[in-house]
Protein backbone atom coordinates (compact mmCIF):
# COMPACT_ATOMS: atom_id res chain seq x y z
CA UNK A 1 0.00 0.00 0.00
CA UNK A 2 3.01 2.40 0.51
CA UNK A 3 4.78 1.70 -2.22
CA UNK A 4 1.27 2.11 -4.71
CA UNK A 5 0.64 5.47 -2.45
CA UNK A 6 4.08 6.99 -3.63
CA UNK A 7 3.75 5.82 -7.12
CA UNK A 8 -0.10 7.71 -7.27
CA UNK A 9 1.87 10.86 -5.89
CA UNK A 10 4.55 10.99 -8.40
CA UNK A 11 2.19 10.55 -10.94
CA UNK A 12 0.23 13.45 -9.32
CA UNK A 13 3.18 15.61 -8.97
CA UNK A 14 4.34 15.21 -12.90
CA UNK A 15 0.93 16.17 -13.25
CA UNK A 16 0.92 19.08 -11.45
CA UNK A 17 4.29 20.00 -12.61
CA UNK A 18 3.25 19.83 -16.32
CA UNK A 19 0.19 21.33 -15.41
CA UNK A 20 2.02 24.65 -14.34
CA UNK A 21 4.80 24.89 -17.06
CA UNK A 22 1.55 25.54 -19.50
CA UNK A 23 0.84 28.60 -17.34
CA UNK A 24 4.74 29.75 -17.68
CA UNK A 25 5.43 29.06 -21.50
CA UNK A 26 2.03 29.45 -23.45
CA UNK A 27 2.88 33.06 -23.93
CA UNK A 28 6.34 32.46 -25.63
CA UNK A 29 4.66 30.11 -28.64
CA UNK A 30 4.28 26.47 -27.10
CA UNK A 31 1.17 24.31 -28.15
CA UNK A 32 -0.11 22.86 -24.98
CA UNK A 33 -2.66 19.81 -24.50
CA UNK A 34 -4.03 17.92 -21.90
CA UNK A 35 -6.31 14.89 -22.97
CA UNK A 36 -8.02 12.51 -20.80
CA UNK A 37 -8.73 9.20 -22.84
CA UNK A 38 -10.34 5.72 -21.95
CA UNK A 39 -9.37 2.60 -24.40
CA UNK A 40 -12.03 -0.58 -23.83
CA UNK A 41 -9.40 -3.02 -24.18
CA UNK A 42 -9.46 -6.86 -23.81
CA UNK A 43 -6.93 -8.52 -21.80
CA UNK A 44 -4.74 -11.37 -22.57
CA UNK A 45 -2.49 -13.11 -20.12
CA UNK A 46 -0.42 -15.68 -20.06
CA UNK A 47 1.84 -16.90 -16.57
CA UNK A 48 4.83 -19.05 -16.90
CA UNK A 49 6.26 -20.51 -13.79
CA UNK A 50 9.75 -22.59 -14.31
CA UNK A 51 9.22 -22.88 -18.07
CA UNK A 52 5.68 -24.44 -17.88
CA UNK A 53 2.70 -22.40 -18.40
CA UNK A 54 0.48 -22.45 -15.08
CA UNK A 55 -2.31 -20.06 -15.59
CA UNK A 56 -3.68 -17.68 -18.31
CA UNK A 57 -6.76 -15.20 -18.46
CA UNK A 58 -8.42 -13.75 -21.37
CA UNK A 59 -10.74 -11.07 -19.93
CA UNK A 60 -12.85 -8.56 -21.95
CA UNK A 61 -13.60 -5.04 -21.33
CA UNK A 62 -17.29 -5.66 -19.90
CA UNK A 63 -15.96 -7.72 -17.05
CA UNK A 64 -13.33 -5.69 -16.50
CA UNK A 65 -15.95 -2.61 -16.21
CA UNK A 66 -17.62 -4.77 -12.54
CA UNK A 67 -14.11 -5.82 -11.50
CA UNK A 68 -12.19 -2.53 -12.09
CA UNK A 69 -11.48 -0.55 -8.68
CA UNK A 70 -9.65 2.37 -10.19
CA UNK A 71 -8.87 3.59 -13.96
CA UNK A 72 -6.89 6.89 -14.67
CA UNK A 73 -5.46 7.83 -18.44
CA UNK A 74 -4.17 10.91 -19.25
CA UNK A 75 -1.64 12.53 -21.87
CA UNK A 76 -0.02 15.95 -22.21
CA UNK A 77 1.57 17.74 -24.73
CA UNK A 78 3.35 20.78 -25.62
CA UNK A 79 5.16 21.91 -29.28
CA UNK A 80 7.27 24.69 -30.05
CA UNK A 81 8.32 25.23 -34.03
CA UNK A 82 10.60 21.55 -34.21
CA UNK A 83 10.73 20.51 -31.08
CA UNK A 84 8.14 19.39 -28.31
CA UNK A 85 7.32 17.48 -24.78
CA UNK A 86 5.13 14.70 -23.86
CA UNK A 87 4.10 12.58 -20.64
CA UNK A 88 1.59 9.78 -20.84
CA UNK A 89 -0.08 8.07 -17.62
CA UNK A 90 -2.38 5.14 -17.24
CA UNK A 91 -3.39 3.81 -13.72
CA UNK A 92 -5.25 0.33 -13.44
CA UNK A 93 -6.41 -1.56 -10.84
CA UNK A 94 -8.77 -5.06 -11.20
CA UNK A 95 -9.25 -8.44 -9.86
CA UNK A 96 -10.34 -11.79 -11.77
CA UNK A 97 -11.19 -15.31 -11.24
CA UNK A 98 -10.88 -18.22 -14.23
CA UNK A 99 -12.08 -21.37 -13.81
CA UNK A 100 -10.40 -24.16 -16.18
CA UNK A 101 -12.16 -27.05 -18.27
CA UNK A 102 -13.89 -29.69 -15.69
CA UNK A 103 -13.39 -26.93 -12.92
CA UNK A 104 -9.75 -28.40 -12.27
CA UNK A 105 -7.93 -25.28 -12.27
CA UNK A 106 -9.11 -22.30 -10.93
CA UNK A 107 -6.66 -18.78 -11.25
CA UNK A 108 -7.54 -16.02 -8.43
CA UNK A 109 -5.72 -12.89 -10.48
CA UNK A 110 -4.95 -9.46 -8.90
CA UNK A 111 -3.10 -6.64 -10.73
CA UNK A 112 -2.00 -2.80 -10.00
CA UNK A 113 -0.21 -1.76 -13.21
CA UNK A 114 0.84 1.61 -14.35
CA UNK A 115 2.79 3.20 -17.13
CA UNK A 116 4.33 6.30 -17.32
CA UNK A 117 5.71 7.72 -20.75
CA UNK A 118 7.53 10.87 -20.84
CA UNK A 119 10.30 12.33 -23.96
CA UNK A 120 10.96 14.62 -26.78
CA UNK A 121 9.15 15.24 -29.77
CA UNK A 122 10.81 16.12 -32.96
CA UNK A 123 8.83 17.64 -36.06
CA UNK A 124 10.85 17.90 -38.79
CA UNK A 125 8.06 19.86 -40.65
CA UNK A 126 7.92 22.36 -37.56
CA UNK A 127 4.41 23.33 -36.08
CA UNK A 128 2.72 22.61 -39.05
CA UNK A 129 3.97 19.08 -39.95
CA UNK A 130 2.09 16.27 -39.81
CA UNK A 131 5.15 13.77 -39.05
CA UNK A 132 6.57 13.59 -35.30
CA UNK A 133 9.97 11.62 -34.09
CA UNK A 134 9.37 10.30 -30.26
CA UNK A 135 12.12 9.55 -27.85
CA UNK A 136 12.00 9.15 -24.52
CA UNK A 137 10.89 6.75 -21.51
CA UNK A 138 8.73 4.09 -20.56
CA UNK A 139 7.74 2.92 -17.15
CA UNK A 140 5.77 -0.16 -16.40
CA UNK A 141 5.51 -0.79 -13.15
CA UNK A 142 3.22 -3.90 -11.79
CA UNK A 143 1.89 -6.27 -9.09
CA UNK A 144 0.34 -8.89 -9.78
CA UNK A 145 -0.82 -11.66 -7.56
CA UNK A 146 -1.45 -14.88 -9.10
CA UNK A 147 -3.27 -17.63 -7.06
CA UNK A 148 -3.30 -21.14 -8.72
CA UNK A 149 -5.73 -24.18 -7.32
CA UNK A 150 -5.22 -27.44 -9.10
CA UNK A 151 -7.89 -29.90 -8.15
CA UNK A 152 -6.85 -30.31 -4.26
CA UNK A 153 -3.75 -29.11 -4.43
CA UNK A 154 -2.58 -25.42 -3.83
CA UNK A 155 -3.04 -22.90 -3.52
CA UNK A 156 0.16 -22.24 -5.05
CA UNK A 157 0.79 -18.66 -5.18
CA UNK A 158 3.21 -16.45 -7.58
CA UNK A 159 3.58 -12.63 -7.66
CA UNK A 160 5.50 -10.03 -8.81
CA UNK A 161 5.82 -6.40 -7.74
CA UNK A 162 8.50 -4.91 -9.95
CA UNK A 163 9.28 -1.37 -11.76
CA UNK A 164 11.10 -2.25 -15.35
CA UNK A 165 12.30 1.08 -17.03
CA UNK A 166 12.69 1.48 -21.14
CA UNK A 167 14.19 3.52 -23.49
CA UNK A 168 11.18 4.29 -25.87
CA UNK A 169 11.12 5.71 -29.36
CA UNK A 170 8.24 5.78 -32.16
CA UNK A 171 7.02 7.68 -34.82
CA UNK A 172 3.38 9.48 -34.99
CA UNK A 173 1.90 10.57 -38.43
CA UNK A 174 -1.56 12.38 -38.90
CA UNK A 175 -3.43 12.57 -42.31
CA UNK A 176 -5.56 15.41 -42.61
CA UNK A 177 -9.10 14.91 -44.15
CA UNK A 178 -10.78 18.26 -43.59
CA UNK A 179 -10.41 21.17 -41.69
CA UNK A 180 -12.06 19.52 -38.93
CA UNK A 181 -11.11 16.10 -39.14
CA UNK A 182 -8.12 14.36 -38.96
CA UNK A 183 -6.37 10.49 -38.48
CA UNK A 184 -3.27 10.16 -36.75
CA UNK A 185 -1.29 6.72 -36.57
CA UNK A 186 1.33 5.89 -33.85
CA UNK A 187 3.31 3.08 -33.15
CA UNK A 188 6.54 3.12 -30.43
CA UNK A 189 8.59 0.44 -29.02
CA UNK A 190 11.08 -0.24 -25.90
CA UNK A 191 13.02 -2.43 -24.34
CA UNK A 192 15.76 -2.53 -21.47
CA UNK A 193 13.81 -3.05 -18.17
CA UNK A 194 11.51 -5.21 -19.78
CA UNK A 195 11.78 -7.52 -22.87
CA UNK A 196 10.00 -5.67 -24.65
CA UNK A 197 6.77 -3.85 -25.04
CA UNK A 198 5.08 -2.02 -28.29
CA UNK A 199 1.82 -0.60 -28.81
CA UNK A 200 0.19 0.90 -32.49
CA UNK A 201 -2.87 2.88 -32.37
CA UNK A 202 -5.13 4.79 -34.74
CA UNK A 203 -7.93 7.80 -34.31
CA UNK A 204 -9.82 9.67 -35.66
CA UNK A 205 -10.76 12.85 -34.57
CA UNK A 206 -12.84 16.27 -35.12
CA UNK A 207 -11.26 19.46 -34.13
CA UNK A 208 -13.01 22.37 -32.92
CA UNK A 209 -11.64 25.60 -31.00
CA UNK A 210 -10.41 28.83 -33.32
CA UNK A 211 -6.79 26.99 -33.48
CA UNK A 212 -8.61 23.98 -34.32
CA UNK A 213 -6.05 22.53 -31.78
CA UNK A 214 -8.78 20.81 -29.57
CA UNK A 215 -10.28 17.74 -30.32
CA UNK A 216 -12.67 14.52 -29.55
CA UNK A 217 -11.40 11.37 -30.97
CA UNK A 218 -12.26 7.60 -31.35
CA UNK A 219 -9.82 5.21 -31.94
CA UNK A 220 -8.62 1.30 -31.85
CA UNK A 221 -5.09 0.33 -30.04
CA UNK A 222 -3.26 -2.90 -29.71
CA UNK A 223 -0.32 -3.27 -26.59
CA UNK A 224 2.17 -6.13 -26.45
CA UNK A 225 4.49 -6.77 -23.87
CA UNK A 226 6.38 -9.70 -22.16
CA UNK A 227 8.62 -9.01 -18.50
CA UNK A 228 10.08 -11.39 -16.20
CA UNK A 229 11.06 -11.59 -13.02
CA UNK A 230 13.16 -14.23 -11.47
CA UNK A 231 11.40 -17.39 -12.70
CA UNK A 232 8.12 -15.88 -13.59
CA UNK A 233 7.24 -14.50 -17.11
CA UNK A 234 4.54 -12.81 -18.19
CA UNK A 235 3.44 -12.29 -21.67
CA UNK A 236 0.68 -9.77 -21.50
CA UNK A 237 -1.88 -8.34 -24.72
CA UNK A 238 -4.30 -5.48 -24.46
CA UNK A 239 -6.30 -4.25 -27.73
CA UNK A 240 -9.63 -2.51 -28.14
CA UNK A 241 -11.64 0.62 -28.92
CA UNK A 242 -11.14 4.06 -27.07
CA UNK A 243 -12.27 7.49 -26.90
CA UNK A 244 -11.04 10.80 -25.41
CA UNK A 245 -11.14 14.38 -25.19
CA UNK A 246 -7.99 16.82 -26.30
CA UNK A 247 -8.16 19.95 -24.89
CA UNK A 248 -5.88 22.61 -26.05
CA UNK A 249 -4.76 25.95 -25.27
Amino acid sequence: MKARAQRTALAIAVVLMVTAGTTVQAADGWLWSITPYVWASDISESLLIRDEIEGGSDTSFSDLVEIADTTLQIHFEGVKDHWGMFADYTYVELSDSKVGEMEILRLDVDITETVLEAGAIYRPGGRSGNFDLLFGVRQLTVDEKYNLQIGQFGPFESRIDEGYVDALVGARYRIPLSDRWVISLRGDVSAGGTDYMWTAHGILGWRFGAKRNSAIFVGYQYRDMEFTKGEIDVKKNLSGFGLGVKIGF
